[in-house]
């Protein structure tokens, strides 16, 4: 809308500097042409609204993978494995 309304202030600018005979005003009148379409064109578009809240469903209590303790670093490694990872220990 914001975009809009600079693009308005252009075009009653531009209708102005062809209407009038005063020199300073054409001027400041071509700097207002200038500086509205400027602004039109770069003014970034709004962002749009947020999603509802309930959009996304609870996480799930349960983990997808068993894992246990790796008894070294004491970081969680899958169950299966018989290596840790991160310190190249057995687990």
């Amino acid at each position: 809308m914001l975009r809009y309304s600079f693009v308005a202030i252009s075009i009653v600018a531009v209708i102005n500097l062809l209407l009038t005979e005063v020199f300073l005003v054409q001027i400041l009148l071509a700097i207002c042409v200038v500086t509205s379409l400027g602004i039109a064109i770069i003014w970034p578009e709004p962002l749009p609204p947020p999603p509802p809240p309930d959009l996304w469903s609870d996480a799930p209590e349960t983990k997808d993978r068993e894992t246990k303790i790796c008894s070294s670093c004491g970081k969680a490694v899958d169950k299966k494995w018989s290596m840790c990872p991160y310190c190249s220990k057995r687990v």
